[in-house]
C-alpha cells in the first residue's frame, strides 16, 4: 500500500479541505462564507486542489467535494 504524505497546503487550501472534509458539497461562495478568506482565494484554491486530484465537481460542475485522495489528505492536516 502506497504511503499517503501530506502535502503542502496554503492556508486557504487547507481550510477548504477542513470545510469539504466533514462530506459537504459546497459551492465555491459557501466555501468562501464558511473560511472567511476572500472569494479570490478560495477560487484559487479550489483550483489548485482540483488540478492536483483533491477534490472534485459536482455533476452541474457548481459544488465541490473531497475525491478518496482529498479524504485522506484532510485526515492528514488536522
Amino acid at each position: 500500500m502506497e504511503r499517503l504524505r501530506s502535502p503542502r497546503v496554503t492556508p486557504s487550501e487547507r481550510a477548504v479541505l477542513r470545510t469539504l472534509a466533514p462530506g459537504g458539497l459546497l459551492t465555491a461562495a459557501q466555501l468562501q462564507r464558511a473560511t472567511a478568506h476572500t472569494t479570490r482565494s478560495i477560487r484559487n484554491a479550489l483550483a489548485r486542489l482540483h488540478a492536483r486530484g483533491l477534490i472534485v465537481p459536482s455533476r452541474d460542475r457548481a459544488r465541490w467535494q473531497l475525491s478518496p485522495r482529498g479524504r485522506a489528505v484532510a485526515a492528514t492536516i488536522r
